[in-house]
């Protein structure tokens, strides 16, 4: 796990192994985390679910260009945010090669009227 990576990914991470071992599939997974850029995003964002879990099942990697391959898929759902109010979130994806100078970090606005 990267150092920078965020605690409560960290926290999944290891709880998940404590209580059913190391998996050698969760070691292959491409994890995902959003979070509000400044600390007023942070407050308004709310709790969020991520499906079908916090990261890509590496099985989708190397990404190929076939027709018959299926893009993988993480949906964040945003439980309670601050109504009318425009909300900066960033989403990491978290790996040993991403270099989040370069790659890995998409920025996206949320505004729920």
């Amino acid at each position: 796990m990267p150092d920078i990576m965020p605690d409560y990914l960290k926290d999944f991470i290891r709880n998940n192994e404590i209580v059913h071992g190391v998996d050698p599939d969760l070691r292959k997974v491409l994890w995902i985390s959003c979070e509000g850029e400044n600390p007023a995003d942070v407050e308004n964002i709310g709790p969020m679910q991520y499906r079908p879990m916090f990261g890509f099942d590496g099985a989708y990697f190397p990404v190929v260009n076939k027709e018959q391959y299926l893009r993988p898929l993480v949906a964040v759902f945003f439980e309670r945010p601050a109504r009318g109010v425009l909300i900066n979130i960033e989403c990491k994806a978290w790996a040993r090669n991403i270099k989040h100078e370069e790659e890995g970090t998409v920025h996206f606005e949320l505004m729920v009227d």
